[in-house]
């Protein structure tokens, strides 16, 4: 089963949680990317524990996510994963991809209003 229609996605970058997360999980800094996952589905599903982002040069996998464990989204419920990014690879990009147990992709645009 794929996340297409199942996982919606809002993307933050240089969100306030970065300052949360230092100061509560083990001195943990620098994670700047913020993504929030909801499962719309009836079905739980495991949460993204690596994405790649497509810019005009190709497709980089970024895979140094926290928390690094495996998350499952209960039906209706969210999960959050955070990266450190660096701020001209997300500027550039246009595409989030994340891939499910099967390898099937599903493609977020990037708004970076």
């Amino acid at each position: 089963m794929g996340y297409t229609n199942m996982l919606e996605l809002k993307m933050y970058m240089n969100s306030d949680i970065t300052e949360v997360l230092e100061w509560k999980c083990c001195n943990i800094s620098g994670l700047n990317l913020e993504l929030i996952f909801h499962n719309t589905s009836e079905d739980t599903v495991p949460a993204p524990n690596a994405f790649s982002l497509v810019n005009d040069k190709g497709k980089i996998m970024v895979n140094t996510i926290y928390p690094p464990w495996p998350q499952d989204i209960l039906p209706r419920d969210y999960a959050s994963i955070y990266c450190n990014m660096d701020d001209i690879l997300w500027n550039n990009s246009h595409t989030l991809i994340i891939k499910d147990q099967h390898g099937a992709e599903t493609r977020y645009p990037i708004n970076h209003k």
